[in-house]
């Protein structure tokens, strides 16, 4: 390096303006660096030339430096980045494991109150379902207690808030047995379930509980055996002509033809207390069947006491089934007994006289009872014209008790 510095002996000198020092080249060794091209220059050509080349190389060596370290930074550089960058993930993960813990312990939070507030639904669900039940329970208590104490309209009323709209299933069998818990007032009773059937909703439900009362009644003589039995096939009636039902008029039937068939029996055996009490009690269903009652078989008339069986009409309680009772003991006459009938007609003038006098005592007289009287005495006539009630009447009077 030292000879760098020493005088070189060359053909040309250059010299830099403001340097205090001179520096001695061989021309070739110029020449060179430029390349053959320049060898014919001068020298202070070809050293502005070197010159010129030399800073356009500077340059470019620069601005290659910069790029390079802008794609290679030194290593100093690089490793505060990376931990920089390192700084930067372990924040971010803690960051992150922060957010994470915090939102699993809002989800655990939400979870045990969703859980609780499941919970408490299951509880409260539970509760109105207990409720609920406890409810329809108490509602069927008091349809069966309704019946029993012959609050029909009231039974109806719990019946429908029992159901809800459901089909009785067995609260129909319930409402039977109910009846029949009580022996000694079973009778009672049945005529309250009687009158509760008539007003329970639907044909076929009501269908139904006539299957179920009509199969209790026939396990039990007391009802089965009275009048009673005639009021539940007069109300089955009713339902198997409307709804057409072949079972149920089957079943009305089965019901009706031997109650009508004990209740004649009792008439012609002269006991009437039952079928008076009958008369009272259901004067509308008694009417369907009155003349039923009071027309006879032929043989039946034949053989019957005639004395004690016109006792009959006056033993009812309303005047129009006094009147009727005494209608179709007259027709009979009329048709039966062609050839004797005047001493028949003279014990039926007595009674009807009597019959007379319970119809014009009454405070309320019907005008249609008074017409049927006067209908009632055109009949003793219609054997004989020349003998009317009024000739019977007095033949009666002559009779000896």
């Amino acid at each position: 390096m030292r000879l760098l510095v020493l005088t070189i002996w060359i053909g040309c000198v250059a010299s830099t303006i403001g340097e205090q020092c001179v520096i001695q080249l061989v021309r070739g060794m110029v020449t060179r660096l430029l390349g053959p091209n320049q060898a014919a220059l001068s020298c202070d050509n070809l050293w502005s030339n070197l010159l010129l080349s030399f800073n356009f190389t500077r340059q470019d060596l620069v601005a290659c430096q910069d790029g390079e370290l802008l794609v290679h930074p030194p290593e100093p550089y690089f490793s505060d980045c990376q931990q920089r960058l390192d700084s930067a993930k372990r924040d971010a993960e803690a960051d992150r494991r922060a957010f994470t813990a915090e939102m699993q312990k809002k989800i655990q939070v939400n979870q045990w109150e969703a859980d609780r507030y499941v919970q408490e639904s299951d509880t409260i669900r539970n509760q109105l379902t207990r409720l609920r039940d406890e409810l329809r329970s108490t509602y069927r208590s008091l349809v069966l207690m309704s019946v029993q104490g012959g609050a029909s309209k009231q039974a109806l009323k719990y019946y429908h808030y029992y159901l809800e709209g459901q089909p009785p299933g067995q609260l129909l069998s319930s409402i039977i047995a109910a009846v029949y818990s009580v022996p000694e007032h079973a009778h009672e009773r049945f005529e309250y379930l009687l009158d509760f059937a008539r007003k329970v909703p639907g044909n076929s439900v009501r269908l139904a509980f006539y299957h179920q009362i009509t199969a209790e009644l026939r396990r039990h003589p007391e009802q089965r055996d009275s009048y009673l039995a005639m009021i539940a096939a007069l109300d089955l009636g009713k339902l198997a002509f409307l709804s057409q039902n072949a079972d149920a008029r089957q079943l009305y039937l089965g019901l009706f033809n031997p109650a009508l068939k004990r209740l004649q029996a009792a008439v012609i055996a002269g006991s009437y207390d039952e079928i008076v009490t009958f008369a009272t009690a259901y004067p509308d269903h008694f009417e369907q069947i009155a003349n039923q009652l009071s027309t006879l078989e032929s043989e039946a008339w034949n053989q019957a006491n005639f004395e004690r069986l016109l006792l009959y009409p006056n033993r009812l309680p309303l005047a129009k089934q006094r009147l009727e009772a005494f209608r179709m003991m007259l027709l009979q006459i009329n048709q039966r007994n062609k050839h004797d009938f005047a001493p028949r007609l003279t014990r039926v003038a007595k009674e009807l006289d009597k019959c007379e006098s319970f119809v014009k005592s009454g405070s309320k007289t019907q005008q249609s009872d008074l017409e049927k009287l006067v209908a009632v005495k055109r009949m003793f006539a219609t054997r004989d014209a020349n003998r009317d009630y009024d000739h019977y009447l007095q033949e009666s009077k002559k009779i000896i008790e």
